[in-house]
């Protein structure tokens, strides 16, 4: 072979192993904008005082609560014993689901409209009227 054959094919090696190094499969890229944007979510609600939930497990997703809300509620009809914020697999993490306390009554936000109205949630309390969101 030529010495500029021999050139031409490492220079192919080359830009072959730079781009296998920086390659990642599109689930794979997929999954960690996922984590990406959870762990952002996750700091925006920690950073206002809610909790994330330990004991939701994989299937129904991932949960914070809200402290200030808590009360002693009956344990039938799911009624939860604080407000609770809900991100399921089956909306890819897209929809925040949220129970008031006292309550098993699912309210769906997308991410952003959640925080428009997250003072209105975190303030409201057992017993009060389940606020209007139009």
């Amino acid at each position: 072979m030529s010495r500029r054959s021999d050139q031409k094919k490492a220079r192919r090696r080359k830009r072959q192993a730079a781009r296998n190094d920086s390659w990642v499969p599109a689930r794979v890229a997929q999954q960690l904008e996922i984590a990406a944007d959870l762990e952002d979510f996750d700091a925006r609600l920690s950073g206002r005082g809610w909790e994330f939930a330990e004991d939701t497990d994989d299937e129904t997703g991932v949960a914070w609560y809200w402290p200030p809300s808590a009360a002693d509620v009956d344990d039938e009809d799911d009624q939860v014993s604080a407000t609770v914020v809900l991100l399921t697999p089956d909306d890819e993490g897209e929809i925040a689901h949220v129970v008031f306390v006292g309550t098993s009554d699912d309210y769906q936000f997308n991410l952003e409209e959640l925080f428009d109205h997250i003072e209105t949630i975190e303030a409201y309390r057992l017993g009060e009227p389940i606020p209007a969101f139009g």
